[in-house]
């Protein structure tokens, strides 16, 4: 395994993650956040707590280079699609598993806008990692 093309795949799709999901953020999860910290105080944070949340992402991060260049991803547009099926995916699976186990918190209206806003950061971050294992190979 060659870990400065992973390296480097994991520092560029970590970037491009944060940053396309930026506006979701500050449109969609920042406000269902609050509502939900007001409707369960002491249970939901308003304002998460960044530093296990970077550090999780990180290591996912990495992880996604692996399966990446695993599964031989290379280019924008292959991790794109790669970024965007394994988002929705991984996203989806967590939604139901929530929606299964807390129910007022997890809602149905509050997953069908979480999975497509997570493929699209997901396909974002994808494209970075698929351009870096193609470029640095």
């Amino acid at each position: 395994m060659n870990f400065k093309k992973i390296g480097i795949a994991t520092a560029l799709g970590f970037v491009a993650m944060a940053l396309s999901s930026a506006v979701p953020l500050m449109v969609f999860y920042e406000p269902n956040f609050a509502a939900l910290a007001e409707k369960f105080p002491g249970i939901v944070k308003t304002t998460p707590d960044m530093v296990p949340a970077l550090i999780g992402g990180l290591v996912w991060m990495v992880v996604m280079a692996i399966i990446f260049d695993k599964m031989g991803t290379k280019g924008i547009k292959d991790g794109a699609i790669t970024g965007a099926w394994l988002g929705a995916s991984k996203w989806f699976f967590f939604d139901m598993q929530m929606l299964a186990m807390i129910p007022p918190i997890f809602t149905m209206d509050y997953m069908i806008i979480d999975v497509p806003l997570s493929a699209f950061s997901y396909a974002v971050g994808g494209a970075a990692i698929g351009w870096a294992l193609e470029r640095f190979e």
